[in-house]
């Protein structure tokens, strides 16, 4: 069977999945010869659909407007991600700061590999070393020695440390606090490549806020449009595709984790869940892909749509990648154009619906039509006495 896109679909943690060793194509010694893809091609099943309505759907808009707000707090993110290091004299070292420190950590009264450093830093509460390294240098100045006596953890990965008590000798040279910069002309150049002005950033950043909203939008209605499609049509015969699609990506996944000595137990239980409900989900997920991909199919042989370059450079943004080259040398043209052509039929669903807004919260409701609360009875008294 051809090797789908999955991006462009419903698939979130398979496709991440496969992303490191699988879909691609097979090469010159593993490839198939002409007669056994011929073969492949005729005997696999070919699931129908019978379209429900697809034209004229009532669509939610997106808003994508963006406030002031939202660009000040986008602009002050920019400035606590990128801090200024002050140096600090007046002060002993407390959580937040980096200090600058040499260490030499001791087992049994002798230096154990890989507990020395000289001119390190070190964020204070960032947990980057063990429990207690980190507080026993808060309140710490420049120049101070200390002897921190520490146990490392039952479960470290060094079997040799792990539950022994250590000593570390810590020597600290220097303290830093890190401060947001100003905002300034001087300020924005060092983020921007276009801006040199406070004010031509603050547009900057309105413009890319503005087309991720449209992008987030533009997904946000695909996404219903589709759905409804869905809701309203029916399938017949995608079974025995669903399982042959299934069983091709559980081999191809375990000789992935295999290859990264993981089990498929190990790699699921990462994100919290189990083989049975990653099964169920990613076999659910092949059935809404398949489905999408057959509506894609019929509604754009019914309305002659064509793939276009433009098309597919939609896809290949959605990789993040610059050109589509790289999607077919690693999929095919076919699964290029298949995940095209899914993209202009949901471009299509929405230039031929009908685009509502959405109905209005409580609040917004009652502060359009201007009401208010009536006056408890004491209030009605005072007003009218006086």
């Amino acid at each position: 069977m051809m090797r789908r896109l999955t991006k462009i679909s419903l698939c979130v943690m398979a496709a991440a999945m496969l992303a490191a060793g699988c879909g691609k194509k097979e090469t010159e010694e593993t490839a198939p010869s002409e007669e056994t893809t011929a073969q492949v091609q005729e005997e696999a099943p070919k699931g129908r659909v019978t379209l429900g309505e697809y034209k004229g759907l009532e669509i939610t808009n997106i808003s994508t407007e963006i406030s002031d707000e939202q660009v000040e707090s986008q602009i002050e993110f920019i400035l606590n991600a990128n801090p200024e290091m002050i140096e600090v004299t007046d002060r002993p070292a407390q959580e937040g700061d980096v200090v600058n420190i040499d260490y030499v950590g001791m087992k049994d009264g002798e230096a154990f590999e890989g507990g020395t450093a000289e001119g390190y830093d070190l964020e204070l509460g960032s947990g980057s070393f063990i429990d207690g390294f980190e507080d026993g240098l808060i309140g710490a100045e420049t120049g101070d020695e200390l002897s921190l006596n520490l146990t490392f953890p039952e479960n470290y990965g060094n079997a040799e440390l792990a539950g022994q008590a250590v000593v570390f000798d810590v020597t600290v040279n220097a303290i830093q606090e890190k401060k947001p910069p100003e905002l300034s002309d001087e300020t924005v150049q060092k983020f921007s490549d276009t801006s040199k002005t406070v004010e031509e950033f603050r547009q900057e950043i309105r413009g890319n806020m503005e087309e991720s909203a449209r992008l987030n939008a533009e997904v946000q209605m695909q996404n219903e449009a589709i759905e409804k499609v869905l809701a309203s049509s029916k399938f017949e015969g995608l079974d025995e595709e669903v399982d042959q699609e299934f069983q091709s990506q559980m081999e191809e996944m375990t000789a992935a984790l295999e290859q990264s000595d993981m089990t498929l137990a190990d790699y699921v239980a990462m994100y919290g869940t189990d083989e049975d409900s990653f099964k169920e989900y990613m076999r659910s997920d092949i059935e809404a892909r398949l489905q999408v991909s057959l509506i894609a199919e019929v509604i754009s042989e019914a309305e002659n749509l064509q793939v276009n370059d433009d098309a597919r450079m939609k896809v290949a943004e959605a990789y993040g990648l610059e050109s589509p080259d790289e999607l077919v040398e690693a999929y095919g043209q076919e699964a290029v154009d298949e995940a095209a052509r899914n993209i202009v039929v949901m471009e299509f669903l929405i230039q031929n619906a009908k685009i509502v807004e959405p109905e209005p919260t409580e609040a917004e409701s009652s502060s359009e039509s201007g009401e208010e609360e009536a006056p408890s009875e004491s209030e009605e008294e005072t007003t009218a006495g006086n």
